[in-house]
């Protein structure tokens, strides 16, 4: 008995870890809701646009990349990040997972076109925009120890500027 609760244990620790760690990456495929991930640069341009909010473009690996899970784990995991968002920033998830279907094809070719525009070196990396879309702010990436409030004032630093 006691050897089935562990197990039990177990698995509902991996299954809470494992949920939490993909928090981040249940984007949107087509359109915006404000405090939430979307893979439509063009209708989160269009949002920037219309209500003069910059646009935080997330460069991933979702499921390959230690430095990308760290961050959903560590800043994107709870609603203290995504409730800022709503009222601050746009969120753009651009994802280049092993596993292909997480991304709908006819955004695959357009995210790497939009590495090579953004000239994105390694994910994550952030890469903030102006409302137009095209126009960079700033750029940041990840780091041990970043939590909502701490990664919250280093974006809050360069959009002051």
């Amino acid at each position: 008995m006691k050897k089935q609760i562990k197990i039990l244990a177990l698995t509902l620790v991996i299954a809470l870890g494992l949920s939490s760690s993909v928090y981040a990456l249940d984007a949107l495929k087509k359109g915006v809701e404000p405090g939430k991930w979307t893979q439509d640069l063009v209708a989160a341009t269009e949002y920037a646009k219309n209500n003069d909010l910059p646009i935080m473009v997330m460069f991933t690996g979702s499921d390959w990349c230690y430095w990308c899970k760290l961050m959903d784990k560590s800043v994107f995991s709870g609603n203290e990040f995504f409730d800022w968002a709503k009222d601050n920033i746009v969120l753009v998830a651009i994802d280049f997972p092993r596993d292909k279907s997480k991304v709908p094809t006819e955004f695959q070719a357009r995210n790497k076109q939009l590495g090579r525009e953004f000239k994105v070196r390694g994910v994550p990396t952030y890469v903030f925009l102006k409302p137009d879309g095209k126009t960079e702010i700033g750029r940041l990436s990840a780091g041990k120890g970043k939590t909502p409030k701490s990664f919250i004032q280093e974006i809050n630093q360069f959009l002051k500027k």
